[in-house]
């Protein structure tokens, strides 16, 4: 008896580390690496800026994600934003901010890669699988003067699922999904910093009337 359960403690190790590590993650390429460049010095102090998140997501429809979910988001663009060093403020609901800054990230899937990842795990990661997750993320850039610039870019990443990922995983594990979001992220700032809400010694580039 004791020698049986100690074989099905080995089988659900081995399955376990199976669907923790038989699998990697790679990113979808779609938006350009992108590394902040500092800001030149301004006559200025840094602007301050007011930022807002909403994220969605599903399988079978799209709706709000849970508040955890919501928080990990968040908290990816505060990072990113306190990472850049372009503001001198950061907050959420801030009417008095330079910047106001409102995201919606969606995160779409699809319910048919849960079927080739169930004869996955029977074949015990033998036979491969992949399922891929699609960001799109819009928003909404609104400066003191009036102007308004609305971003939108897409992205994903793709869960490979095979018995060889075992060694890719350690340089392509689950990592990548936030990193792809934070550089979505980064991309909309530079892309901001160039437009000139950011750096009050250029000339705004928006597309479209003042609000």
């Amino acid at each position: 008896m004791r020698r049986h359960l100690n074989v099905v403690k080995i089988a659900m190790s081995l399955f376990l580390g199976l669907t923790i590590f038989g699998c990697a993650v790679f990113n979808g390429g779609k938006v350009p690496e992108t590394v902040l460049t500092p800001l030149e010095k301004m006559d200025q102090p840094k602007p301050t800026i007011s930022y807002g998140i909403m994220a969605m997501g599903g399988l079978f429809r799209t709706s709000n994600s849970p508040e955890i979910v919501q928080s990990i988001i968040a908290g990816e663009l505060l990072q990113t934003l306190e990472q850049s060093n372009y503001f001198s403020r950061i907050s959420k609901n801030d009417d008095e901010a330079d910047i106001s800054l409102s995201v919606t990230i969606k995160n779409t899937g699809t319910p048919a890669a849960m079927i080739p990842a169930i004869i996955t795990g029977l074949s015990l990661y033998t036979i491969p699988s992949w399922a891929t997750d699609n960001f799109e993320v819009t928003a909404l850039a609104r400066n003191r003067r009036g102007y308004s610039k609305e971003y939108t870019l897409s992205d994903s990443t793709t869960l490979v699922q095979w018995l060889p990922m075992l060694f890719v995983f350690p340089v392509k594990n689950f990592s990548v999904i936030p990193e792809v979001r934070k550089n979505i992220y980064r991309n909309i700032l530079s892309q901001m910093k160039i437009d000139g809400f950011i750096t009050s010694n250029t000339t705004v580039k928006i597309s479209g009337s003042s609000q």
